[in-house]
């Protein structure tokens, strides 16, 4: 089994090549999200900004009437734990997160070299283009699932149980100065605001682990009237 993990691995960070033109959608579907190996650091192009999700609530009050909470950073507490210990579970539980990330706003390398050649004369070209496309349409739905489930529980976590009724997850991209501008702090960087739709709750598991029960999870994000609506 281990072997057939690995396989898959060196099959995910390997070149374009044929063999893994073909059997993309299921290299795809095996190693996303939880396996999603980046390079970044080492990289020409390395980490160029910090990204935070926020989640806000809808809850239904006693009276039967609702109302929206406010912003919630649900990114830092994570951060927060893992400075404290680098041997905390925390580490592993905010990959969901993290890959959500690369899911939705990602997009496929694959799928980007193929559209640089683009050939419009080529039937079968297009037809291929067209099936990846599909794929990948299906894997950002995946993404927003995956992080409408991490905010859910996140409401539940803050407001109790059986309160929310819809979530809607927001994403904070704060893109560090640049070396030109290195002695101002992060703050005075570029921030874009990225907004999913609402989403109906989904009763989920919690997913947090002893030190954020013991340190709390909620805290108030930056508000900005710069949001960017960015559809499903």
């Amino acid at each position: 089994m281990l072997c057939i993990h690995f396989a898959f691995v060196v099959a995910y960070l390997a070149p374009l090549n044929p063999i893994k033109l073909q059997f993309h959608a299921v290299i795809q579907r095996y190693i996303e999200p939880y396996f999603v190996q980046s390079w970044q650091l080492f990289s020409p192009d390395p980490v160029r900004d910090t990204r935070v999700w926020t989640v806000a609530c809808k809850l239904r009050n006693e009276d039967g009437t609702t109302r929206i909470s406010e912003w919630v950073d649900i990114s830092s507490p994570y951060w927060a734990a893992r400075q404290r210990n680098r041997f905390t579970p925390e580490d592993r539980l905010d990959r969901a997160q993290s890959s959500a990330i690369q899911i939705i706003f990602g997009r496929d390398d694959l799928l980007k070299q193929l559209e640089s050649k683009r050939d419009r004369s080529d039937e079968s070209f297009k037809a291929l283009l067209k099936e990846l496309d599909e794929a990948d349409r299906k894997h950002r739905e995946n993404g927003i699932r995956l992080i409408n489930r991490v905010a859910s529980a996140h409401c539940d976590q803050l407001y109790g149980m059986g309160r929310t009724l819809e979530v809607r997850a927001r994403l904070i991209r704060l893109e560090f100065p640049r070396y030109s501008e290195r002695f101002l702090p992060d703050s005075a960087g570029k921030r874009e605001f990225f907004v999913l739709d609402w989403a109906p709750h989904q009763s989920v598991a919690p997913i947090f682990g002893q030190e954020m029960r013991e340190s709390g999870v909620a805290k108030p994000a930056v508000a900005d009237p710069n949001i960017k609506e960015v559809s499903q």
